[in-house]
């Protein structure tokens, strides 16, 4: 008989929305194939207005460091009150996806942990440090540190994700993984591109992926290369009142939506280059999702993104922060070098294929899961 598990998410099972919702629906499907999986609702956290206009007044008004409110500890208290409340059948474990909402809940049961990051990486990438009070971001850290360390075992999406977690924490049991991450897509058959030059870039806050560099570098390019033309997906472009010539913007497009999915797969499939010269971020799905269609990526190398493209293999990394020359060059020297362009355009496929098998991924957590609750 299959173990049972508790699955504790603030995000619902299911594959539209991108990114964390993406990950979140595979994951519970891979549990879904080896255990006996229990889905409470989704545990959503809820900041309340009062506490949200105190910290914006601290840092915006009085200009003092304020305490990070949606992690308070009265905050914290409610969410494991709303895992207990959760949790109407027995069960042999729980799951949790994240970590940081869930560490003032005592599970009573072995438990499990996915995640991509601890909540000192993101806010390290994410907020100034002199913006909130270090004993409360130390109150944070201390009780996230604790319900790692209490886990039967921890899974991260990232031995990037990983490797800042033991700086960060100075974690010192051996349950830790890097369990990978695949994307949210089925996977082509074959390559599909035609030969075109559509760079794509795929973003729901423009900037924050280093859009306006996108958009620099395409303003180089494009009087060299006419044919070139460049494909946004996702938030609007910032800095230009209307797109360039050259320029599709499609805007946010749900996967779960018949129509936009197969939008989605023809640009990816028909992509020259992916373009993310990032300023924020973890492991992203889209380089992920770039590459299984063949499609390479030119990209920073910072954060889990060296784990996802082999520079000068399956794409090219540049130093952060990128500037807009550094990455027109690149474009250019793959357009010019077609038979160097084809063999990473290969070498990206096999590789994604190889990578970002959630089968394979599910199989590892599930070994690791099991072992420990016998």
């Amino acid at each position: 008989m299959k173990p049972s598990l508790a699955y504790i998410s603030d995000l619902p099972a299911r594959p539209d929305g991108g990114g964390s919702y993406t990950v979140n629906f595979k994951i519970h499907q891979q549990l879904q194939h080896h255990f006996e999986l229990f889905t409470p609702p989704p545990v959503t956290p809820r900041l309340t207005w009062g506490d949200q206009i105190v910290s914006r007044l601290q840092r915006y008004v009085l200009r003092r460091p304020s305490d990070f409110a949606y992690f308070s500890a009265a905050m914290l208290d409610r969410n494991a009150r709303k895992v207990s409340a959760a949790l109407t059948v027995p069960v042999d474990a729980l799951f949790f996806r994240s970590a940081t909402r869930w560490c003032h809940y005592t599970p009573r049961s072995p438990y499990f942990v996915y995640l991509d990051a601890v909540f000192h990486t993101f806010f390290d990438n994410t907020f100034a440090w002199n913006k909130f009070r270090q004993s409360d971001l130390e109150r944070i850290f201390k009780a996230e540190a604790h319900f790692l360390e209490q886990a039967s075992a921890v899974f991260f999406e990232s031995a990037w994700g990983l490797d800042k977690a033991r700086q960060a924490y100075d974690l010192q049991h051996k349950h830790y993984h890097v369990a990978g991450r695949g994307g949210g897509l089925e996977l082509p058959h074959s390559d599909q591109w035609k030969g075109g030059l559509n760079v794509l870039t795929i973003a729901k806050n423009f900037a924050q992926k280093g859009g306006d560099i996108v958009l620099e570098a395409f303003r180089i390019l494009k009087p060299r290369y006419p044919e070139l033309c460049w494909h946004v997906i996702g938030g609007p472009p910032e800095g230009i009142k209307a797109p360039l010539p050259g320029m599709v913007c499609h805007g946010m497009l749900n996967t779960g939506n018949p129509g936009d999915l197969a939008r989605y797969r023809d640009l990816l499939s028909q992509a020259f280059l992916l373009l993310h010269p990032t300023r924020e971020d973890t492991s992203p799905l889209v380089i992920t999702e770039a590459a299984s269609f063949g499609c390479p990526a030119i990209a920073v190398k910072q954060f889990a993104i060296p784990e996802l493209v082999v520079d000068g293999g399956t794409g090219i990394l540049l130093d952060s922060p990128v500037q807009a020359i550094e990455l027109a060059e690149a474009v250019a020297g793959l357009i010019e070098s077609r038979d160097v362009y084809r063999a990473m355009r290969h070498q990206a496929f096999a590789h994604a294929k190889k990578s970002s098998d959630w089968n394979s991924i599910g199989s590892f957590m599930a070994q690791i899961i099991n072992s420990a609750l016998t």
